[in-house]
């Protein structure tokens, strides 16, 4: 598989999964005892992303070292430290790659059109459903279907409060009830924010946690949602009980299998129902500034974590690797000869095949890329600042993705060997600086690079 792709599933997919996973675990816990407030799942949300969040930490030199060749005029370079990826060229990607993208766009753009027949499948129920003259304004309709199914609200610009038809069943003040609080639902934007959320599952389906955070947001919506209409209409919770329970008993019934269960809170389940109703026997007295308090202080911990983590200067030892798969060598450290004017070899030489990829030799932060900020001799060239004061450089470089500032990871992909600059063939000069002293690579990389 290609080096893009699995950096990608590597440096991203799996952080935002565990990321995703760790906060809603966090979320749910806080929210336990208090679920009435849907903010804090659009939090949970938007604090998954943090792993795609180039971390920032200030700008700070990092000196270059005294290389031959180097330009006079640049003493340091100027970087930021952030998290990302190396980008490869699309031309690299080999047919698996291709496939796993395709297939992740072709399986969200199916769904997405299955969404939206289902749209348009319960706007043509709402257009054949009888219309409640006396209780429609210009700003909302309401209508009666011919179908028992969970009452729900669709349309944007002119929302149709949809009821089913065991509504005529209901007495008049249950019927007032479950109006009343499909209007608070209108009020509060629930039938756009849902149809959001069904998007962003769609679209985010690689991320199981994504679907698991709108059901906790549509639970909050409806208890939210119960609480508003009691104090709006100044309504007796035991007889909104009463005709809640009437409804949800049919919406477990019918709304299972029921389309209407993309667009309404008919993906609850009895538990839920029966949350719902004790909460509105004995709303939780706990403060919403308490809960958000709570909530923050995780995110702020999370995101603590996440900081110290993704800081390379941060994490654990350092490991080495030798920065070709495959090569032979043939020019030591310290080696001499007339190419050189016989002076001392300041790294090793590798020779392989042209096009072959080269690999960070450690964790570290770009600091070079290119062929401008060395001297041309060093033709296309990377230098990379590790921690514990090392530094690497890549010269000789047929191309280079690498960003500077940008943070590799130890055999990630910086570069295809080849011949720019001075040179007598394809090969890679690769060097080692300690404290701006080069040193022997193969006292770092292992004695077995001599051979």
């Amino acid at each position: 598989m290609d080096s893009f792709i699995i950096q990608f599933i590597v440096n991203s997919i799996f952080p935002w999964l565990i990321f995703s996973g760790l906060v809603y675990v966090c979320s749910s816990y806080i929210t336990k005892h208090d679920n009435t407030s849907p903010s804090i799942w659009w939090s949970a949300l938007l604090a998954s992303f943090l792993p795609f969040i180039p971390l920032s930490l200030g700008t700070i030199n990092i000196p270059i070292p005294d290389l031959d060749y180097i330009s006079s005029s640049l003493e340091n370079a100027q970087i930021v430290k952030q998290a990302s990826i190396t980008h490869v060229s699309l031309q690299k990607m080999d047919l698996i790659s291709t496939a796993l993208i395709v297939g992740y766009f072709g399986f969200t753009c199916l769904k997405l059109v299955k969404l939206l027949l289902v749209w348009q499948k319960l706007k043509s129920l709402t257009r054949s459903s009888e219309s409640i003259n006396e209780l429609s304004t210009s700003k909302v309709k309401i209508v009666i279907s011919s179908q028992n199914h969970s009452p729900f609200v669709i349309g944007i610009i002119t929302p149709y409060v949809v009821l089913p038809h065991y509504f005529s069943s209901l007495n008049k003040d249950q019927q007032s009830i479950l109006i009343q609080h499909e209007l608070t639902h209108i009020t509060n934007k629930d039938h756009i924010t849902v149809l959001l959320w069904r998007v962003l599952c769609i679209v985010l389906w690689i991320n199981p946690f994504v679907k698991k955070m709108e059901w906790q947001f549509i639970r909050a919506m409806e208890h939210r949602c119960d609480r508003h209409t009691i104090c709006r209409f100044n309504l007796n919770k035991h007889d909104y009980a009463k005709a809640l329970l009437q409804s949800l008993k049919k919406s477990i019934q019918f709304g299972n299998n029921n389309p209407v269960a993309q667009f309404s809170s008919a993906v609850l389940c009895a538990d839920d129902y029966k949350a719902r109703l004790s909460n509105i026997a004995s709303p939780s007295s706990k403060s919403k500034l308490a809960l958000t308090f709570k909530f923050s202080l995780m995110i702020l911990v999370i995101f603590s974590l996440h900081t110290f983590l993704k800081d390379p200067a941060m994490t654990g030892k350092l490991t080495w690797q030798h920065p070709l798969n495959s090569h032979t060598i043939s020019s030591t450290f310290r080696s001499m000869s007339k190419v050189r004017d016989y002076k001392p070899h300041q790294g090793i030489d590798y020779v392989a095949q042209r096009g072959s990829p080269v690999l960070s030799a450690a964790d570290g932060i770009i600091v070079v890329s290119g062929n401008k900020t060395l001297h041309s001799n060093y033709g296309n060239t990377v230098l990379i600042q590790h921690k514990s004061g090392y530094q690497t450089l890549y010269a000789h470089l047929e191309s280079s993705d690498a960003k500077v500032g940008s943070w590799v990871k130890a055999g990630q992909v910086i570069g295809i060997i080849g011949d720019t600059g001075k040179t007598t063939g394809v090969h890679l000069h690769f060097e080692v600086i300690k404290d701006n002293q080069r040193v022997d690579p193969s006292l770092v990389l292992g004695a077995e690079i001599a051979r």
